[in-house]
């Protein structure tokens, strides 16, 4: 017997798939990675993104929170085209990195915080089992990325300071109109440059902008604007009495200054991307808990009747957080990570990054997250969060609850506990017996699985 193999199934991955059932994808693990070097966080470094750092997903099957609308050029339609539309879930990562990268002027800097992401979104259920449609489960897109977040300061003299080039003048501020960009790397031969700003802050259910009814494909009245899925949603969260406390959004485009569009040859003959725009939704809920929403709507150009035709294809979705890291600093008492725990317990442990809560012990040198060897804390000693532990281990607090040892981890909060997660180093918070926090070093890196 010879092997044979099926051409159609390999160069069309959709029918490979249609010929079995498509395998569940994991998306809870995290598809951007990250080193043991501490990454530039915080919202000073990089804005409204440092809402967005870890691994978020959306619901799968018939739960599912996203919706896309796909114009196709097809010639053996009435109209030239067709549509391919669907619910969807995803996953993406977003991941900060240890370090910027410099726009020297010459005499000043526009530094760039920066987030690297991935993204996978899979077919939510399949509306046709007759083959219409990829079966469910079935990965429909993937793109990589980064958002980048600028400011302008001093340039260092010389390739690496420590001093700063004189500057006579007065440094310029960063325009805010520019300051957030998104770059994308599509594997359609496409490469996406938006920028934008500032960050626009609100309270109660954000206004999500709405398809043009007056564009293709969009004057189909039976097809479904995508933003009605990001109105849906909260408008079930609603019916359970959870509301939006406040949210920030962030909109970029290619339109704005300095964006743009490279399409290779193909892409730019039969299914140009003329701009894109999206805007990004950072909502946190009256239960405590942080979601993203967000809406995109790529212009696309066909040609309909020898005509170049603009076309919209828009998607929509609401994502929730599957995992983040933290940054926990050795000079600040209780640390607010932004995470509420409901019942469900969360997992923390030790990332990377050492600290000490006094450089007079262990020789001098620092330590991760279990703390100064041998250090424990006598039961005397009640100004310490902990007795009975190390010195300067890491240790958590679910809301007012009695706080708990961490160390290197994994640790799960303890059962039933309710309520916002903080963690911080056991020492003497407050300087009841000395030098309280004053004298401490370093910080940690800490991950949070929900």
């Amino acid at each position: 017997m010879t092997n044979s193999t099926n051409s159609d199934q390999q160069t069309c991955p959709y029918l490979a798939q249609q010929a079995a059932t498509a395998v569940i994808p994991d998306i809870t693990t995290p598809l951007v990675s990250t080193t043991n070097q501490q990454p530039v966080i915080g919202t000073s470094n990089i804005g409204l993104l440092n809402s967005f750092i870890g691994t978020w997903n959306s619901p799968t099957g018939a739960d599912a929170t996203g919706y896309n609308v796909m114009p196709l050029p097809q010639v053996d339609t009435p109209n030239g085209y067709i549509t391919k539309n669907f619910p969807y879930f995803e996953e993406i990562s977003f991941s900060a990195i240890a370090g910027g990268a410099p726009n020297r002027e010459g005499q000043y800097t526009q530094t760039s915080g920066v987030l690297f992401y991935e993204q996978r979104v899979y077919i939510a259920n399949n509306a046709d089992p007759s083959g219409a449609q990829p079966i469910q489960n079935t990965l429909i897109h993937a793109e990589n990325g980064a958002w980048l977040y600028h400011n302008i300061m001093n340039q260092l003299e010389g390739p690496y300071g420590p001093d700063f080039v004189p500057d006579p003048n007065l440094i310029p501020s960063q325009n805010l109109a520019t300051q957030y960009n998104k770059q994308i790397s599509v594997p359609h031969g496409v490469s996406i440059l938006m920028t934008g700003g500032p960050v626009n802050s609100g309270t109660g259910n954000p206004v999500f902008p709405t398809a043009d009814r007056t564009q293709l494909p969009f004057t189909d009245p039976t097809i479904i604007d995508p933003s009605t899925y990001l109105t849906q949603q909260l408008a079930g969260l609603n019916a359970k009495g959870i509301t939006v406390t406040n949210y920030s959004s962030i909109t970029v485009s290619t339109t704005n200054q300095g964006g743009g569009v490279s399409n290779i040859n193909f892409e730019s003959s039969f299914g140009k991307v003329l701009s894109m725009n999206t805007t990004w939704y950072v909502e946190t809920l009256s239960n405590g808990t942080t979601q993203l929403q967000y809406i995109q709507n790529i212009v696309l150009e066909f040609i309909i009747d020898g005509l170049p035709t603009p076309f919209l294809h828009i998607d929509a979705n609401t994502l929730q957080l599957v995992e983040t890291f933290v940054q926990v600093n050795s000079t600040q008492p209780w640390q607010d990570t932004g995470i509420t725990v409901q019942g469900s317990p969360v997992t923390i442990s030790y990332k990377s990054g050492l600290w000490t809560a006094d450089p007079a012990t262990n020789n001098g040198n620092l330590y991760d997250a279990n703390g100064c060897p041998g250090n424990i804390i006598p039961p005397s000693l009640t100004g310490y969060p902990i007795q009975g532990i190390n010195m300067g281990a890491l240790i958590g607090q679910v809301g007012t609850n009695p706080p708990f040892l961490i160390g290197d981890g994994p640790t799960i909060t303890p059962a039933g506990q309710s309520g916002t997660l903080k963690l911080c180093i056991n020492d003497d918070l407050y300087g009841i017996y000395g030098s309280g926090l004053t004298d401490n070093i370093g910080s940690l890196q800490v991950r949070i699985q929900l």
